[in-house]
């Protein structure tokens, strides 16, 4: 009876070392530990080769614990109504454990059931379907295929079977050029291409034209842009800005609330560009956060000034006034007021205007160019063309620009004339061709005709005359011919002949054959620039004659003669014809220079 007792003992403390323990007690309070194995109710059947296990492993306890000594059996035998007791706690505690699972099971599903909510309710609120580019306009696209013949064929090649240095290439040209022919072909390269700087440039492409039709793209990568390249997720933020996809908001400011530094910035400076009253109350709250860094804390009262935010109104005002801010902060501040176009702003501004510090006094000029009726505005910022420091003077020229302030003409002229600072005196020179007033228009022509001024200034003052094109069109042109004629003034040459290949203006014909009629090569490559820009009729027959002229000559190279062929393009009849002349010329230099060949 007593060797039946040891062994159902022994039994039970094997089987609770099968099962595992599923209370401990650590230093008094008790931890529930979920078993390793299912309960034996929820395990499967046992197998014939796992029972003859068992049945073994049963028969050697059995063998052993008969072969014990009798001490051994004894002092077991002594315990055994502990051992019983101990197997009876241990069987209770794991069926009330056992028995405690589903419900903590039913509790850890209903917590995981609350994050999967939160996780759906942080997911894009609205998802953007692909969509194909925009219809580009027939009549751009028609000039573009007159400025550059020859090209479809040979840009949908490099598109399609192109190595990533020559697309690249391609798509700088498209950017700088606004080529739209070929949006369809870069759209469907974004999603086949496996390049990132590809898929980068094909983005900044329809950045500058500002086409919607990426914004699915652009979407998803804000939505989790943490396993993305920094500079794709930048180039991402500057479409969303360009396009202005309000349906970015959500997941703009979800990396705003993330306050990650990679993105903080950037997802700032989109609320500014594409947010409304909605995310200037959101963001307003962040003016009293004293966790932000410094560079955060300017980024923020920059966006709040572009995104108008009047609800900070007064805490910006504070932080302009307050001298101990960071100048920074006082700086974008005071612009910041000064966008919300409040009228109050006028005489903050105006005051602060005083201020010594020189970056302050230019923010507050930029503010107050946003108030162009307002005569306190408009006298300030026109007295701060005169200001000590050149900043302010230039900050405030463009504001007068901007504005029209005509009666600011007479503080330019000065400047021109007695400003220290070429920085300023090249500021001036576009803002009274700008502004178009007698007196601004008299003295710029009076620059061009006058010999005592010298080439450079005479340049800077071309280019703003042509730009604005008020006045001085003829000086300019006959500034030109005395150029031509003066080798030592080349440069200007040039760089009046660059101005006029950057317009297609009637006028321009004549000079441009003055250009082309020319014995030096880069000035006839300027003359065919101009061309190329206005394509004049009268001139066209120069530039055939060109491009027949190099063919009677094969094997001299001629750049020029080139030149004038992509511009005309392979189907002018005048090429088709050069190519025959050039064939004929060559076959008869090969026969005078291989006379014998021919006899036989």
């Amino acid at each position: 009876m007593k060797k039946n007792i040891l062994v159902l003992t022994a039994f039970c403390f094997l089987k609770l070392q099968v099962f595992g323990q599923t209370a401990e007690v650590v230093s008094g309070s008790e931890k529930t530990v979920q078993p390793q194995n299912p309960p034996e109710a929820e395990m499967p059947a046992k197998s014939e080769t796992q029972t003859e296990n068992e049945n073994s492993s049963e028969n050697e306890t059995q063998d052993n614990v008969k072969s014990l000594p009798e001490e051994e059996n004894s002092f077991q035998t002594e315990n055994q109504e502990n051992g019983e007791v101990l197997a009876e706690n241990k069987n209770s505690e794991n069926q009330e454990s056992a028995q405690s699972l589903p419900e903590s099971e039913n509790s850890s599903q209903t917590e995981k059931s609350d994050v999967d909510d939160e996780a759906e309710d942080g997911e894009i609120s609205v998802k953007i379907p692909k969509k194909r580019p925009q219809k580009q306009d027939a009549e751009k696209i028609a000039e573009l295929d007159e400025e550059f013949p020859d090209t479809r064929k040979e840009n949908a090649d490099t598109l399609k079977f192109g190595m990533e240095d020559d697309i690249i290439e391609l798509l700088n040209d498209f950017v700088k050029n606004e080529d739209v022919r070929f949006v369809d072909e870069v759209y469907d390269l974004f999603y086949v291409t496996k390049t990132i700087a590809v898929r980068e440039k094909i983005l900044e492409y329809f950045t500058k034209l500002k086409d919607p039709c990426l914004e699915n793209f652009a979407l998803e990568i804000l939505d989790d842009p943490y396993e993305q390249k920094k500079s794709t997720v930048d180039a991402v933020f500057k479409y969303i800005q360009a396009v202005k996809t309000k349906e970015a908001l959500p997941v703009v400011l979800k990396l705003v609330e993330s306050e990650d530094e990679n993105y903080f910035t950037n997802a700032l400076t989109t609320l500014g560009e594409i947010g409304g009253s909605k995310e200037a109350v959101f963001l307003s709250e962040y003016l009293e956060r004293e966790d932000l860094s410094l560079a955060q804390r300017q980024q923020l009262v920059k966006v709040l000034g572009k995104i108008k935010a009047v609800e900070t109104y007064d805490k910006l005002v504070e932080m302009a006034q307050d001298e101990d801010e960071n100048i920074f902060i006082r700086m974008y501040s005071a612009e910041a007021i000064g966008s919300m176009e409040k009228k109050e702003a006028v005489k903050v501004l105006v005051k602060l205007y005083e201020d010594t510090d020189p970056k302050l006094r230019c923010s507050v000029v930029k503010g107050l160019s946003n108030f162009k009726e307002n005569d306190e505005a408009k006298k300030t910022v026109i007295e701060a063309i005169r200001d000590s420091h050149v900043t302010v003077r230039l900050e405030a020229i463009e504001a007068c620009k901007k504005n029209g302030y005509k009666e600011a003409v007479p503080y330019l002229v000065y400047r021109l004339e007695k400003d220290k600072e070429d920085s300023v005196k090249k500021k001036c020179y576009p803002a009274i061709a700008c502004l178009n007033t007698k007196e601004g228009n008299e003295y710029l022509v009076k620059l061009i005709t006058d010999k005592k001024v010298a080439d450079t200034p005479k340049s800077r003052v071309a280019t703003a005359l042509l730009e604005y094109n008020n006045a001085g069109t003829d000086e300019i042109i006959a500034l030109a011919r005395e150029t031509l004629k003066d080798d030592r003034r080349k440069p200007l040459r040039y760089a009046l002949g660059k101005e006029f290949a950057k317009y297609k203006r009637n006028e321009f014909s004549s000079i441009c054959k003055d250009y082309l009629d020319s014995k030096d090569t880069a000035t006839q490559g300027t003359g065919l620039d101009i061309y190329s820009k206005g394509r004049y009729p009268d001139v066209l027959p120069v530039v055939r004659q060109i491009i027949l002229d190099a063919a009677k000559n094969p094997l001299k190279k001629n750049a020029n003669a080139e030149k004038a062929k992509k511009i005309l393009g392979s189907s002018d009849s005048t090429v088709k014809e050069a190519e025959k002349i050039s064939e004929e010329q060559k076959e008869k230099l090969e026969k005078k220079s291989n006379p014998n060949a021919n006899a036989k």
